[in-house]
């Protein structure tokens, strides 16, 4: 294997340094027991042949890989050595689980910021804690009588338990919008009117709406949206404007559409060769979006991402208005529980009128995954928070996330994670855990299922673009990481020979572009797949 001499410059270590034989791929081990069962069936000249013939083509093997490795090392030794790329920290760790070799090390114990490779850590324990087939719940109640003419007297509650996909934008997840579900199976019931409020129940989370280690920039981006129980649509609001004819008041609207929002339409169609200047903005503290500006005749189309500051209220608003869209009068408001309003005594007297059941974990850990949802993964941290340790809290779901590191055997005393997606800064993690930890789930039953949740190199997700040609393309299921000064790569490769590996790759504070960092990563990818 590879490894890194103390003058920095890598070189073939003697391959005893060997991983964990528990954490062999799955496949390895099925194909060692279907050759011994081969063997068994054999006479013992034709077993001894076959041994020997096994001895002589692994020597063979170990040989052409070594030459291969040699390879290998010197064009990453000149890969690293190209300006503003040897700038950069880099943190490598690449284990044959075949015969459980570390094939290349590069400060392999050494800490790294992450970035979104920290989501595999966090859909890895849900697997694990939660099951592939967990379902989000989210229900509408009752508290108050229903009379026999369809009135309920009192209120009616929406209760959210962190399901991330209350609506489906891609649309290839739900039959239909969560909430227009549950409004017409309300309407089924009977139920015509409501005395009291609709009430959204926010309370399965905590009331703190952005992870440790966030920047205000990040909550200014629609990649650091608030965490609520209640989400919807990735809790930002789609702002969409078209010119109509010149001088006169441009066309604006919003996706959802709600009555939570009121938008004051201040823009002007300009003329062919009018500039763009048109901006929409949400007046902080209100629920009014202001749109302003010029937009040339000429333009297609101008479209904005605006965050919900709070997206329970929105959620709660969204499902009055399916209410109401299906002939069930509100007389009252929309009004939130938040976390510590109401004591779970006083919930008891609710009563369940309707329930939406998402589909499989493994659906929304594909999205976690592939798109790298920050969102998503956050409230998934916090629901483990709240099934396991009793508080919807990223301390608890952190504790979750601990405790399953310590059962799986992975040393993890050199890592530090503050959230679940990856987006704050102070997550630490080492080459040599990431690819442990990787090594373990390939040895879990739901391996397969975790795998299909990582982007694939030229096919889908954060890796469509990357590694697109052949024999690049399919050959990399991995979970990507970016930050200001972090790029990052983890997963599992396939070369051209048929082996499987492991492998992690860290790249810090490096001053080159994020485009020439990850070109360099997929490089390192490359060598392996074509050359080992």
């Amino acid at each position: 294997m590879l490894r890194k001499c103390c003058s920095g410059r890598l070189r073939i270590a003697d391959s005893a340094h060997k991983t964990k034989k528990k954490l062999s791929l799955k496949g390895h081990f099925d194909e060692l027991v279907r050759m011994n069962k081969v063997m068994l069936s054999r006479p013992r000249a034709a077993i001894l042949l076959s041994i020997l013939a096994l001895i002589v083509f692994s020597s063979i093997s170990f040989e052409v890989r070594a030459s291969s490795l040699d390879v290998i090392q010197g064009k990453i030794a000149q890969f690293l050595k190209r300006p503003g790329i040897r700038s950069a920290d880099w943190g490598i760790e690449i284990v044959d689980p075949t015969d459980n070799q570390v094939v290349l090390s590069l400060n392999p114990d050494k800490p790294f910021k992450p970035a979104s490779v920290v989501k595999v850590i966090t859909t890895a324990t849900a697997l694990e804690k939660l099951g592939s087939n967990f379902k989000f719940r989210t229900g509408a109640y009752a508290d108050g009588e229903i009379k026999p003419d369809g009135t309920l007297v009192g209120d009616l509650i929406l209760v959210g338990r962190g399901d991330p996909n209350l609506m489906d934008p891609v649309g290839d997840l739900l039959p239909r919008p969560t909430l227009q579900e549950l409004a017409e199976k309300v309407q089924a019931l009977g139920i015509r009117r409501i005395t009291g409020d609709v009430v959204g129940d926010n309370s399965y989370f905590d009331f703190n709406t952005h992870g440790n280690g966030w920047t205000t920039q990040d909550l200014k981006s629609a990649y650091g949206a608030p965490i609520s129980a209640l989400s919807v649509n990735d809790n930002v609001l789609w702002l969409s404007a078209r010119p109509t004819q010149p001088n006169q008041r441009i066309s604006v609207s919003i996706e959802p559409q709600t009555s939570y929002f009121h938008v004051r339409n201040l823009g002007i169609t300009g003329s062919r060769k009018a500039r763009r200047t048109l901006y929409a903005r949400a007046i902080p503290g209100t629920r009014t979006i202001v749109v302003s500006g010029v937009l040339p005749i000429t333009h297609r189309g101008y479209w904005q991402s605006i965050i919900l500051e709070k997206p329970a209220d929105a959620v709660a608003t969204l499902f009055k208005d399916e209410l109401v869209r299906n002939g069930i009068g509100v007389d009252g408001t929309v009004r939130v529980l938040q976390y510590g309003d109401m004591p779970q005594e006083a919930k008891r007297r609710w009563t369940l009128l309707a329930e939406h059941q998402s589909p499989p974990l493994v659906k929304a850990l594909e999205i976690i995954n592939k798109r790298s949802n920050n969102l998503h993964a956050e409230m998934l941290l916090r629901t483990l928070g709240a099934e396991f340790a009793g508080a919807g809290t990223d301390e608890a779901g952190l504790k979750v996330v601990r405790d399953f590191l310590v059962e799986a055997g992975i040393e993890s005393s050199h890592v530090r994670l503050n959230d679940g997606s990856g987006l704050s800064r102070d997550n630490i993690v080492t080459p040599r855990f990431q690819t442990s930890l990787l090594l373990f789930l390939s040895t879990r039953p739901y391996f397969d299922l975790f795998l299909s949740t990582l982007s694939v190199s030229g096919t889908d997700g954060t890796l469509k673009h990357r590694m697109a040609s052949e024999p690049l393309r399919g050959t990399i299921h991995a979970k990507t990481g970016t930050l200001n000064g972090v790029a990052s790569l983890s997963g599992y490769m396939t070369t051209r020979s048929g082996r499987n590996l492991v492998f992690s790759i860290f790249a810090n504070n490096f001053r080159a572009s994020v485009g020439r960092i990850r070109k360099t990563i997929d490089e390192i990818c490359a060598l392996f797949v074509n050359l080992y």
